[in-house]
């Protein structure tokens, strides 16, 4: 059973809780998985159509509370949708239910997915550890799942672990045990209900520096083991940075750690995986011996950008992938106001027009460009949206928000935006519907309604050209 787009899920059940296991392979780059979902039916039905790509399923199988349990008479996976449908024998009743499976899978060498990094180490080695990159649908690579941003869920996640090595995850690890041959298995708390984009885990020889953040967070930067030092820029300000985001967000950061991991291979800048949040080297690593000084701004930059997300994405995420840019919008303003708070001698918001509005009305002024908000389907049209339409554009045009609304309502609205859809999803009409809202309550006289104007804004390609001319007489 699929939607009329090919590409979307059904409906029909949702995911509670995954419990997951996984056994990375370093020397034969491949990993093993074991899977069980607390799933809610809600309507009768023979077939169950999740999310899986490039994995091989060898059992799936399904219990209900009432003990009845039924293994599956067909397990398909098309590789053009990623659906993997189970089909059973019989129909299944409404109500809630585990699903249990089994399956392998590859540690590519693609940057995407559950994935091998390879780096050379202090002493001159090869090494390779395992890392994730999951947006935006390449969850579905490391284990079966419903990748789509609006089917949330919680998470506990077991890793095996090789001797010697270091498995990171989401949240704080809550025990670690020993399995046969040498390995640990590593489990970790449950995550707040979340999109499977943020779920994250390592595996690799890593070492870390670590500071308390006020309001007691456990604030780390990872790297490959021999490089943890040249983390302590990124750690000292990313503490400042949260104590900053948690004034204005008005909710402070709910997990209990925020780790930043640098990753030797990496084809994004970053990624806000909840809690574990990834990088390129360079993004967050910085070497007061030999990096430029230009450097720091740069981190700070990613690492202020990343952290937004933490609040806007991560707890409240969008419904669908046509309002990417309202997330990579707003971690990028909320990224630049984060660090001329820190740093106010970068003058950050001249720079701000310099670089994302110009670059903005670059690409804008093209036959080829889009809207901010566009629609898309396929995921090779999802990563399409990750230019600076989405990113300078939107943060663009979040600036002109501000500015029109004033800054204590644009806040006041986002509050109100935040409270509502904590641990949920939303769209951007949502925000629009919240900073009017308040904007009504303070008394603010808008000339044009919130929703009216940002609508204008994001549906439609290019910008306004505004021509002037001056009549002049000789008595003036």
């Amino acid at each position: 059973m699929n939607t009329a787009s090919g590409f979307r899920l059904p409906s029909n059940v949702r995911p509670i809780r995954y419990h997951v296991t996984l056994d990375p392979d370093l020397d034969n780059f491949s990993f093993r998985g074991q899977e069980w979902v607390e799933i809610d039916i809600l309507e009768p039905l023979s077939e169950i159509v999740l999310n899986a790509a490039e994995l091989e399923v060898s059992v799936a199988s399904l219990e209900r509370s009432d003990s009845m349990q039924l293994a599956t008479s067909h397990i398909d996976l098309d590789e053009d949708t990623d659906q993997l449908t189970l089909r059973f024998s019989q129909t299944i009743p409404a109500g809630n239910a585990v699903l249990r499976l089994d399956y392998t899978g590859t540690l590519n060498d693609q940057l995407r997915g559950f994935y091998r990094s390879r780096y050379t180490d202090i002493d001159g080695n090869e090494r390779f550890l395992a890392t994730t990159q999951f947006e935006a649908t390449d969850a579905r690579r490391a284990l079966p799942c419903w990748d789509e941003p609006s089917i949330k869920a919680e998470f506990d996640v077991t890793l095996i672990v090789p001797s010697g090595l270091v498995g990171i995850s989401n949240m704080p690890i809550v025990s670690e045990e020993p399995v046969s041959g040498d390995r640990t298995a590593v489990r970790f708390e449950t995550t707040p209900t979340m999109s499977t984009y943020l779920l994250a885990f390592v595996v690799g020889d890593l070492a870390c520096v670590e500071a308390q953040a006020a309001g007691g967070t456990q604030v780390r930067v990872w790297a490959t083991r021999g490089k943890e030092q040249l983390g302590r820029f990124a750690l000292d300000n990313s503490v400042r940075a949260l104590a900053y985001m948690n004034d204005y967000f008005g909710i402070a950061y709910p997990l209990p750690k925020m780790d930043h991991i640098a990753v030797p291979d990496f084809a994004a800048g970053a990624m806000e995986n909840w809690g574990a949040i990834t990088y390129r080297e360079t993004a967050l690593l910085y070497d007061p011996d030999n990096s430029a000084a230009q450097v720091k701004q740069r981190i700070m930059e990613v690492v202020a950008h990343e952290m937004a997300h933490m609040w806007f994405g991560d707890l409240v995420t969008m419904e669908w992938w046509d309002d990417l840019w309202l997330n990579e919008s707003f971690a990028s303003w909320m990224g630049d106001k984060t660090v001329d708070h820190l740093f106010p001698e970068w003058q950050m918001w001249t720079q701000f027009v310099s670089h994302d509005t110009n670059a903005a009305l670059g690409l804008d002024g093209l036959r080829n460009s889009h809207p901010i908000e566009a629609v898309v389907d396929d995921p090779a049209e999802i990563r399409e949206l990750f230019d600076a339409i989405s990113y300078s554009k939107g943060g663009s045009v979040l600036r002109m928000l501000e500015d029109y609304v004033g800054p204590e309502t644009f806040r006041a609205g986002l509050h109100d935006y935040l409270r509502e859809h904590a641990y949920a999803n939303a769209r951007g009409s949502h925000l629009w519907d919240a900073i009017n809202a308040a904007a009504l309550r303070e008394g603010s006289g808008l000339g044009i309604p919130v929703n009216e104007l940002m609508e204008a804004w994001i549906k439609q390609v290019g910008y306004p050209v505004v021509k002037a001319d001056v009549a002049r007489s000789e008595s003036t």
